[in-house]
């Protein structure tokens, strides 16, 4: 690859190296040249002085006696000077006593050439001395001196500065250009011509080389990188032709697998198809599973409250004594578990309303320690029948809950009637307490030593039918929906329950009511 000579680095070097020494030495010339020429100038009025000076006597005497001969040979003396044209001798009343003008002469080149710089024609005039004892000046000399005659040698070293100097310049353009070839340019066109010859598929097979001169300076450091960029290339294309073949290889187990995976989505479409008619059929089951248990509580519950009833009156004998013991005792059961199965078909009704969507909650200001006593109240015959009592912990300024009072109450019923329920004779009392948390939200809080729930179950305990796994929890009745109810509740007051439980140690039930919905009393 060669390159045109003005487009070389050792030329584009060269030219910035002589134009900047060119640029300083032109100035510098000027500078020297100026300051000649002014030496000169002061040179040329100094000669100027002495030649008046030489004939100041002679053109004094011819002034006072009047000699105009001797007037005329002081002015043909003063014209021998090339460089004054014109010269006078004046009288005092200024009468020119001798004069003389110099003819045009023809102009040598270098008189020519200084005129053209210079065209000054310099008058002198110089009062002639007299005697100490004249008072008055006898006259004067009156010169012109052409400063482009005078100055002429001048103007001949002044050319000779400058083009010495445009010949120094041109010589140190060929020695500044044949350095920067040699030095520069010529080893670069090695490393050059050494890439051009590289083969791009097998970069690394190939060295680039430069003279033993420039090993070790900038070009054989450029060489050195070149060389190992070019092993990187190499290891990079050995590693990309490796990994064409791995993608090659590759690319026919994508097509099968996007086979495989087109097959994959079909299926699954198939089988979100069958889930979503699953689950349309489940929904329409779970909505015929509410609409039955309601309209089956419903229909249970007209004749079990005739029985409820007809058990009461009958057992409390009030149309006349029953004849037998027995029959008592009959009666007393009969209506127990009427009562017991009308509870339970009025937590599957409430189920089933909420599951429907059809509870709507009736919202009051509800007085909490009121509802907490009365909860305790009907309780604590039930807990008093195991031995043990129901402790009660408010503070007298327990503030007021706005939401509805029987759902929250049979929500706290719930809690109590189980802790009793799990609770064993002689393990110790359940305690109801209350109060207002950080954030200002109320708590209520039911705590027993029953026989708790474990770990594993305390996820599932909240839902609908599910109980206990334990023996002891087995043998205790229940429907599983209590917990569940107590769950719905709190979500409709946009509130919630927690639980903490040890198994054989107990259980801490807690209701949370959000601090939108607790009232406080005003100042």
């Amino acid at each position: 690859m060669k390159l045109h000579w003005a487009n070389r680095i050792s030329f584009k070097l060269a030219r910035t190296a002589v134009i900047i020494a060119f640029t300083l030495g032109m100035v510098l010339s000027a500078a020297q040249v100026y300051l000649d020429y002014l030496e000169e100038g002061d040179n040329l009025d100094n000669r100027v002085l002495k030649a008046l000076e030489v004939v100041d006597k002679s053109a004094t005497r011819a002034v006072l006696i009047l000699d105009s001969d001797l007037a005329q040979e002081v002015v043909l003396g003063l014209m021998e000077y090339d460089y004054i044209t014109e010269a006078a001798i004046l009288d005092d009343n200024r009468t020119v006593l001798a004069g003389r003008r110099r003819e045009e002469r023809q102009m040598d080149g270098g008189v020519r050439y200084a005129r053209m710089l210079i065209n000054d024609m310099v008058p002198f005039d110089y009062q002639l001395t007299l005697p100490v004892a004249m008072a008055e000046r006898p006259g004067s000399l009156h010169v012109v001196v052409d400063r482009a005659v005078g100055l002429q040698p001048f103007f001949s070293r002044a050319t000779t500065t400058f083009l010495s100097g445009f010949v120094r310049n041109f010589v140190l353009v060929v020695l500044l250009y044949y350095a920067f070839h040699q030095g520069l340019t010529k080893p670069l066109q090695t490393v050059v011509q050494n890439i051009s010859q590289i083969n791009p598929e097998h970069p690394g097979e190939q060295r680039i080389s430069v003279p033993k001169a420039h090993q070790n300076d900038e070009i054989g450091q450029l060489a050195s990188q070149v060389n190992l960029s070019l092993d990187a290339v190499q290891v990079l294309l050995d590693n990309l032709r490796s990994t064409n073949r791995a993608l090659s290889a590759s690319e026919e187990a994508l097509r099968r697998r996007s086979w495989e995976l087109e097959q994959e989505v079909d299926r699954t479409k198939q089988a979100t198809r069958e889930l979503i008619i699953t689950k349309e059929q489940a929904e329409a089951a779970n909505r015929a599973k509410s609409v039955f248990l309601a309209n089956v509580s419903h229909e249970l519950r007209t004749p079990l409250n005739a029985i409820i009833g007809f058990s009461s009156i009958m057992a409390d004998q009030m149309f006349g004594p029953i004849g037998h013991n027995k029959y008592r005792e009959y009666l007393h059961d009969i209506r127990s578990s009427s009562q017991h199965l009308s509870d339970v078909l009025g937590e599957v009704l409430d189920l089933a309303k909420i599951e429907a969507g059809q509870m709507k909650i009736e919202e009051e200001v509800v007085d909490m320690i009121k509802l907490c006593d009365e909860s305790r109240a009907l309780c604590n015959a039930q807990a008093a029948a195991k031995g043990f009592s129901i402790s009660l912990d408010l503070p007298a300024d327990l503030p007021k809950v706005k939401g509805d009072r029987l759902r929250i109450k049979q929500s706290i019923l719930n809690l109590l009637s189980n802790a009793v329920k799990f609770t064993a004779q002689g393990a110790g009392d359940v305690a109801l307490s209350a109060g207002v948390d950080a954030n200002g939200n109320l708590t209520v809080t039911v705590i027993d030593h029953g026989i708790g729930i474990s770990e594993e179950e305390q996820s599932l305990i909240f839902s609908p039918f599910v109980r206990s796994a334990s023996a002891l929890s087995r043998s205790h009745e229940g429907t599983g929906l209590g917990l569940s109810l107590v769950n719905a509740f709190m979500e409709m007051h946009q509130g919630w329950v927690t639980l903490e439980s040890e198994l054989g140690k107990g259980s801490v039930f807690t209701l949370h009511f959000p601090s939108d919905r607790v009232v406080t009393a005003k100042a």
